[in-house]
C-alpha cells in the first residue's frame, strides 16, 4: 500500500501484525505517506525492490516483521534464523539504497532481550535497565525444546545483529530499538474466534477464558510478569521517528505487573458473562506463592519517550 507520496515517506514492515496495525493507524492519522509490506520478508531481493521502486525516498523505516511462534518445532530455522536474516537484510537494503534521505530505522524488538530468562523467580533481583541483556542461548532453547526460550533467543540475536550492523557499516541513518514487554490490548482487525486471537492476548487472556487453567490462577506460572498496552507501543514507535533523544537508544516499554490472578480478577469484575468460565482463585493474593519477579527501572526510557511525545509527557 502506498499513500500520499508528497509527505514524509515511511516503510512499515509486517503491517498486518497485531502491533503494526496500530502503528499503521497512527501513521495515517498523523499524515505520513506509507509503504506497507505484509508478508514476513526474509530474503534480500524483496527489500531491495521496495527501496529501488519507491517513487519518493523513504525518510523512515519501522521494522516489525518477525516470526512469532511459541512452538518448538525447528526453532533454529523457523524462528531464530528467520528473525536474524530478516533484520540484517532490510538493514543492508536500507544502507544500500536509502541514501541520505533515510534518517532513522526503528526496530520493534522485545524486553525479552533485556530480562534474564533464568532469574530466580522466588526473589527479586536488581531492577532491569537498558544496559541489561538476556543471557539465554540457542543451545539452551533447543536442548529444552522450549518455544518461549526459542522466541527470546530470536529477539536477542536479531537485536544484537542490528547493533553490530550499525557499528560495522556506519550507515547514514541511525537506529532506535524499542523493547516492549508482553504486549496486550485491543486488536485492530476482526477476529473469527479464539484461533484468530494474536499470540500474546491468547496466552494471557484467552487461556483463562478458554478453560486451559482449570485448577485456578494460583497454580499458573507466567514466563513474564509485566505488560505494556499495544496502543502505547504503537505511539512510541511513531514518536520515535522524529525524537532526537531516541537516536542510537534502546527504549524499554514496561507498564505494570501482570499476574494470572490479576487477569482473572479483572475479567471477573468487568465481564460478568465470563465469570463462570474463569476460576476465581484467591482474589486477594495477586502473586502466586513463591513468585517475586524482578522489577524494571525505566527512568531513562521514560525521559526519552517524554521528549518525543506531542505534549512532552509520557505515562
Amino acid at each position: 500500500m502506498v499513500a500520499q507520496m508528497e509527505k514524509q515517506h515511511v516503510l512499515l514492515t509486517g503491517a498486518n501484525g497485531f502491533t503494526a496495525s496500530h502503528i499503521l493507524s497512527i501513521l495515517l492519522e498523523r499524515g505520513y505517506a506509507i509503504t506497507a509490506t505484509f508478508p514476513d520478508f526474509t530474503g534480500q531481493q524483496p527489500f531491495d525492490e521496495v527501496f529501488r521502486n519507491a517513487e519518493v525516498p523513504f525518510a523512515f523505516v519501522i521494522h516489525t516483521a518477525s516470526p512469532i511462534t511459541l512452538q518448538a518445532e525447528d526453532m533454529q530455522k523457523r524462528v531464530i534464523e528467520t528473525a536474524v536474516v530478516g533484520v540484517i537484510e532490510i538493514l543492508r537494503s536500507a544502507h544500500r539504497y536509502g541514501g541520505t534521505d533515510l534518517k532513522r530505522f526503528v526496530l520493534l524488538s522485545s524486553a525479552g532481550t533485556v530480562l534474564n530468562s533464568f532469574e530466580d523467580i522466588a526473589r527479586p533481583g536488581s531492577p532491569y535497565t537498558e544496559e541489561d541483556w538476556n543471557p539465554v542461548t540457542a543451545q539452551q532453547a533447543l536442548e529444552r525444546r522450549d518455544g518461549v526460550l526459542g522466541y527470546l533467543v530470536s529477539k536477542v540475536q536479531a537485536e544484537r545483529a542490528a547493533w553490530e550492523f550499525m557499528k560495522m557499516n556506519s550507515p547514514a541513518f541511525d537506529l532506535t530499538v524499542m523493547d516492549p514487554h508482553l504486549i496486550t490490548g485491543p486488536m485492530m482487525y476482526p477476529i473469527s474466534g479464539m484461533s484468530s486471537i494474536n499470540a500474546t492476548n491468547y496466552f494471557v487472556f484467552a487461556n483463562l477464558i478458554d478453560g486451559v487453567y482449570k485448577d485456578g490462577p494460583e497454580d499458573v506460572r507466567f514466563p513474564f510478569y509485566h505488560f505494556v498496552d499495544v496502543r502505547d507501543v504503537a505511539r512510541s514507535h511513531v514518536d520515535a521517528l522524529t525524537n532526537p533523544a531516541a537516536a542510537s537508544q534502546r527504549v524499554l516499554l514496561v507498564s505494570e505487573r501482570m499476574t494470572p490472578q490479576l487477569v482473572a480478577n479483572i475479567i471477573r469484575k468487568h465481564f460478568p458473562s465470563l465469570r463462570e468460565r474463569v476460576p476465581e482463585g484467591n482474589p486477594a493474593q495477586t502473586l502466586s506463592y513463591g513468585v517475586h519477579p524482578t522489577g524494571w527501572d525505566t527512568r531513562i526510557s521514560q525521559d526519552i519517550l517524554a521528549t518525543g511525545s506531542v505534549d512532552g509527557q509520557w505515562s
